[in-house]
């Protein structure tokens, strides 16, 4: 008898190892394979946006780098007759998504690559897993943009989000601060929660390693106090649905960001798709929010399962929906003032996609009064600069090979941006018609029944309302 029962144990366990073993095949997405590093284009425009443009040249690139930009020869193949190269977009404010089987970072991976945004930075990751997916992406082990990263959001207690670092006395800001430098953060991130005194010791601790502090400024704490190197979302100077800014306060902004070097990132598209989600069935059935699983527009963007959104009365939403316009009118402002702009976009926050919402925000920026080549600069050379990575966004010998060939020049009218071909990320060459390829399968797959029903299981389960 004992023999029996212990026969059916083992029966059973092998029986759901092999179950574990299929389920864990079906889920993973189709494989992609990373191109390898190297190529030339030739008889090509070389635009550097508000820096120089150079006809018929040839780029060559080896490893990860642009070894040389020469005039091409009449003998040469014309690989890129007629075509633009210009250095690829940045996106200066993004969150990865956990990094699961299911290859929802390869994804957005794919997705950024697909529209021309070779560059990131993660300013908070929830899991812990965006160091090592970024050193992925170097070794060609997984498609993706070159990443820069904050790794945790700092804030205090309770924290705003799960999976944030709370710090509460600045002894343990400095350590914390300093663990993360060992890790090879590129920036520190903090939040709404945090007091002055463990600000201060943040931004202390951030110095000695040389990082920047970005963020949002936190509450009761002024602008000027915090001085973060790069505010993020207007925070600090526009709350939503405030209409009582005045010129006064304004000039002080600009005035403390000129003289305390302060950047913004404004993510105008996350305040336009943010005053929307009052429309929130109209979001989930447009076509565009296809491309990502069903669970992100259902589950995780679902306003019910956002803290922020879930007891709004009608009156908040009205208000929200005036945010948009001064977000902008800020922004405009600080442009006008000199003050440094940066372009971001908050994906994934709910209905902001990977890399068109970036082109989203391109438009919006033309929108508060800049033209399509200032634009661009701010979305590659700029960037590299906030960075610390001043090669970074150039096309010269030596910089990192990240550009994008498109058939129309950009940098003349923004509507250019569909006219991309093909994209060099790290010197690795993806023709864009390949990315949508891949794209389309991996949609196929999660959209299956099985797929798509396991995975809204398991997000209905975790997400906070069960729903």
């Amino acid at each position: 008898m004992l023999g029996r029962a212990i026969r059916a144990v083992l029966v059973s366990g092998i029986a759901l190892l092999l179950l574990g073993g299929w389920l864990r095949f079906e889920l993973q997405p189709p494989e992609f394979d990373v191109p390898e590093r190297g190529a030339v284009l030739t008889h090509v425009t070389v635009v550097e946006p508000d820096r120089r443009r150079l006809d018929d040249q040839t780029i060559r690139i080896d490893g990860g780098r642009i070894v040389s930009i020469e005039p091409s020869k009449a003998s040469e193949v014309g690989s890129g007759t007629g075509r633009y190269v210009l250095p690829g977009l940045v996106d200066m404010h993004v969150h990865h998504p956990p990094d699961t089987i299911l290859g929802d970072v390869e994804l957005f991976g794919m997705l950024f690559l697909a529209h021309g945004v070779t560059a990131v930075r993660d300013t908070g990751n929830f899991d812990g897993a965006v160091m090592e997916s970024r050193r992925s992406i170097r070794r060609g082990e997984a498609v993706g943009p070159r990443t820069f990263a904050c790794g945790p959001i700092l804030d205090g207690a309770p924290p705003f989000w799960p999976g944030s670092r709370v710090v509460e006395t600045p002894a343990e800001a400095q350590r914390v601060v300093r663990e993360l430098a060992r890790d090879g953060v590129d920036c520190i991130k903090v939040y709404e929660r945090l007091t002055v005194e463990v600000l201060d010791a943040v931004r202390d601790a951030a110095g000695q390693a040389d990082l920047p502090v970005v963020g949002h400024v936190p509450a009761g704490i002024g602008f000027r106090e915090a001085r973060l190197d790069d505010v993020q979302h207007l925070t600090g100077i526009l709350e939503e649905g405030q209409t009582e800014l005045t010129d006064a306060r304004l000039r002080s902004v600009i005035t403390a960001s000129a003289v305390l070097d302060i950047a913004h990132t404004p993510t105008l598209v996350t305040w336009e798709r943010t005053s929307k989600l009052s429309d929130y069935p109209r979001l989930r059935a447009d076509p565009a929010a296809r491309v990502l699983p069903r669970y992100f527009r259902d589950v995780l963007w679902h306003p019910q399962n956002d803290p922020r959104f879930r007891d709004r009365t009608a009156e908040d939403w009205a208000g929200l929906g005036e945010a948009p316009e001064n977000a902008r009118r800020v922004a405009g402002r600080l442009h006008e003032g000199g003050v440094q702009l940066l372009l971001g976009t908050d994906t994934m926050a709910p209905f902001l996609f990977p890399g068109s919402s970036l082109h989203e925000e391109m438009r919006e920026f033309e929108r508060i009064g800049l033209d399509p080549e200032e634009i661009w600069a701010t979305a590659t050379w700029r960037a590299g600069e906030a960075l610390g990575e001043p090669d970074l966004g150039r096309i010269v010998s030596g910089a990192p090979a990240d550009l994008l060939i498109f058939r129309e020049d950009p940098t003349r009218d923004l509507g250019a941006l569909e006219t991309l071909e093909a994209v060099v990320a790290d010197g690795r060459f993806y023709p864009v018609a390949l990315l949508e390829e891949a794209l389309a399968r991996r949609r196929v797959h999660f959209e299956g029944a099985l797929v798509d029903g396991l995975t809204m299981w398991a997000a209905g389960w975790v997400s906070p309302s069960g729903s």
